[in-house]
C-alpha cells in the first residue's frame, strides 16, 4: 500500500506547477530572458491536475540559441530546436521530447507563406495570416489573427492559436492508467522578428 501511494505521489509531482513562464513575454515574469521584441514560441497546455507550459524565448542580443530563420520569396520561416524549450516543470521535459518525437523530428517549424513588406497591412486587417506549423513530422495550416509590434528598426509579428495535439498525430499523454490526463487542446503563442533580406539558406537569427 505504501509503495502504491509513493508511486502516485511521484507521478503527481511531475504535473505540479513549477516556475511558470508567461506565454506572452510582454506580461508576467520570464526571468528577463526576453522582451516584447524578441522571438518566442510558447506551448501552453492543461491536464485534469494543473496547467503547464513549454517555452522558447530569444531576445535580440541572445547569442546562445541555435534557432534558425529565413526569409525568401515564398515566405518567412523559423525553426526552433525542441531541446531548447524550457518546461514550467523541468521534470516534464523528457516526457515532452518523447511525445513530440524529438529524436526523429528535432525542430518545430512556424512558416508564414508569402509574407512580404507590401502585404503587412493585410496581417492586421482582421482577415488573419496564414501560418503553417510543423511538429512531429506533421504540417497543419491555420489562419491566425496577428499583431505587428514596432521594434525601432524592425517589426515583430505576434499571434496565438488554439490547436489540438491529435492534429499532429500526438496522443494526449496519460499517467496512472488514466488517472492523470493531458487535454488535447493546447495554445501556441509566437513572436517573430521580421527580416525581409532574401536568403536562400538557413542561418542563425543574428
Amino acid at each position: 500500500m505504501k509503495l502504491w501511494v509513493t508511486q502516485i505521489l511521484i507521478t503527481l509531482s511531475l504535473f505540479l506547477p513549477g516556475s511558470v513562464i508567461s506565454p506572452d513575454p510582454s506580461k508576467g515574469t520570464d526571468s528577463g530572458k526576453s522582451d516584447r521584441c524578441g522571438t518566442f514560441l510558447v506551448i501552453n497546455g492543461k491536464s485534469n491536475v494543473n496547467s503547464f507550459s513549454f517555452s522558447f524565448l530569444n531576445s535580440p542580443d541572445d547569442t546562445g540559441s541555435s534557432f534558425r530563420y529565413r526569409s525568401w520569396e515564398k515566405g518567412t520561416e523559423i525553426l526552433i530546436p525542441l531541446k531548447e524549450f524550457q518546461a514550467s516543470n523541468p521534470r516534464m521535459y523528457n516526457d515532452f521530447l518523447q511525445e513530440v518525437h524529438e529524436s526523429e523530428y528535432p525542430y518545430i517549424s512556424v512558416f508564414f507563406p508569402y509574407l512580404e513588406p507590401d502585404k503587412l497591412g493585410s496581417v492586421t486587417s482582421g482577415s488573419g495570416q496564414k501560418v503553417l506549423i510543423t511538429l512531429a513530422g506533421v504540417t497543419k495550416q491555420y489562419t491566425i489573427e496577428c499583431a505587428l509590434v514596432n521594434c525601432g528598426d524592425h517589426l515583430a509579428l505576434r499571434g496565438s492559436e488554439k490547436i489540438r495535439l491529435t492534429d499532429f498525430r500526438i496522443s494526449p499523454p496519460e499517467k496512472l492508467s488514466g488517472l492523470i490526463k493531458v487535454k488535447d487542446e493546447i495554445t501556441v503563442s509566437f513572436g517573430i522578428i521580421l527580416n525581409f533580406i532574401p536568403d536562400n539558406t538557413y542561418a542563425n537569427s543574428r
